[in-house]
């Protein structure tokens, strides 16, 4: 599993700072923890093309962890993404990213699957899975797990 923080920054991202973003590669999956702006520009830094995202777990929707997703969103279209993206997030989700995805076009330049989340298992794959949880903040809030499944090891 490689973890690779994109921005840690809050509010006010600093010249050292981006806002919130981090990608998690692990077993052909490219996860992006939010996605704040900037978030295309740190991955071009981090040698990390776009299309490497295969889903996007969403924290909540303060503008700091999701202004980034309708350039990010653009961009795949322009580079031919032919995954479905999928979209995990907290209630209100769905209409959340209606309002926002319209200012970039009527027709969306990639397939996407948005899933309203809360609490329990969100993802199961072969070698892991990702867990959510509430977290308390202002407004709707997820927490993210991802956990690597156990393998038997025989010598």
């Amino acid at each position: 599993m490689e973890i690779v923080f994109l921005g840690t920054s809050c509010a006010v991202p600093t010249k050292e700072r981006n806002h919130t973003s981090f990608f998690v590669s692990f077993k052909g999956e490219g996860i992006l923890l939010d996605c704040g702006e900037g978030t295309q520009r740190q991955l071009k830094i981090a040698g990390i093309r776009p299309t490497r995202i295969t889903k996007i777990l969403i924290s909540h929707w303060h503008g700091d962890h999701v202004l980034g997703i309708p350039g990010l969103i653009s961009t795949l279209g322009i580079m031919e993404y032919t995954k479905t993206l999928k979209i995990y997030g907290p209630k209100g989700s769905k209409s959340h990213m209606n309002f926002m995805l319209k200012g970039i076009s009527d027709k969306l330049p990639v397939k996407m699957e948005i899933k309203e989340v809360n609490e329990g298992r969100i993802y199961d794959g072969k070698d892991f899975y990702i867990e959510a949880a509430a977290l308390e903040h202002f407004g709707p809030t997820i927490g993210y797990k991802l956990v690597e499944k156990d393998r038997r090891r025989i010598n």
